[in-house]
């Protein structure tokens, strides 16, 4: 279980020709754990701009996830520190 949460928290490696592979810094789980029990999260504005922003995104699979880096986009979209791997957002 201890090694399933530390994959997890580790940062991906470069995928090799994807739009995120010169982006160093990368929103993670534990950075949205973080955010999480501070209470830092994005307006209702913010929110609602960034996911209509995912919903015109080509890496967007089934409405709801990102081909990229995986994230449920709603959830990503919601703290206020998060970004999109190929800023977009």
């Amino acid at each position: 279980m201890i090694r399933y949460f530390t994959q997890l928290l580790r940062p991906a490696q470069p995928c090799g020709g994807c739009p995120r592979e010169n982006n160093t810094e990368r929103y993670t789980l534990l950075d949205a754990a973080l955010d999480t029990l501070r209470g830092e999260y994005a307006s209702d504005e913010l929110h609602k701009e960034r996911l209509s922003i995912c919903q015109k995104c080509e890496y967007l699979i089934a409405g709801t996830n990102c081909r990229l880096c995986g994230c449920f986009v709603y959830l990503k979209a919601r703290y206020a520190r998060a970004s999109c791997d190929i800023h977009r957002w």
